[in-house]
């Protein structure tokens, strides 16, 4: 009777600790990191990004400047990408969006733009709740379990944001350096 006591204490532990391993893995949180060259000193460097941020980030939904310190070089700022499925099931209760943190460094001769903290919030009014996927990691499964959603739709929504999330910063990221870099141009 001791050992059948000693195995399922075993069994219990074991059990606890799996279960406490998050379910995207150990694949890190999606960060976009981009250093643009601009052969311009740090203070007329740092007026150009926060105009070129005006222009970019700023018209994104939500686009909200939180710090602006010229004699740091820093520019800190939140932003959202909005997510609608295209796919037919969970449609609603996955429309939402995907908040994202911007902190940009601007140095003499460069602006250090890094992205991070995407995190993908559904929609809260549908009578059943929102599917929230969380914090979007590169690994196929999200961080957080999903209820309601099914292994392959799960994976197919989670791809399905990321892609959308990507395609839409990777944009604004290049339409930022375009306009940071024409108008260094003299």
């Amino acid at each position: 009777m001791p050992r059948v006591h000693t195995l399922l204490a075993f069994l219990l532990a074991t059990s606890t600790l799996f279960a406490q391993v998050p379910a995207g893995g150990s694949a890190g949180a999606i960060t976009y990191i981009r250093s643009i060259a601009v052969p311009l000193n740090a203070v007329l460097l740092f007026d150009k990004a926060t105009e070129a941020w005006t222009w970019t980030f700023g018209k994104e939904p939500g686009g909200k400047l939180l710090l602006s310190d010229r004699t740091t070089g820093t520019l800190e700022a939140t932003a959202r990408v909005n997510y609608r499925s295209e796919q037919l099931s969970m449609r609603e209760e996955t429309m939402g969006s995907v908040q994202y943190r911007v902190v940009m460094n601007v140095h003499a001769g460069e602006c250090r733009i890094t992205i991070s903290e995407c995190v993908h919030t559904g929609n809260r009014t549908t009578p059943r709740g929102g599917v929230h996927l969380g914090l979007l990691v590169r690994g196929p499964d999200p961080v957080m379990k999903v209820r309601g959603l099914g292994g392959s739709n799960l994976r197919r929504i989670y791809a399905e944001v990321k892609d959308t999330t990507n395609a839409r910063i990777t944009a604004v990221l290049q339409a930022f350096e375009a306009r940071l870099r024409a108008s260094a141009q003299p």
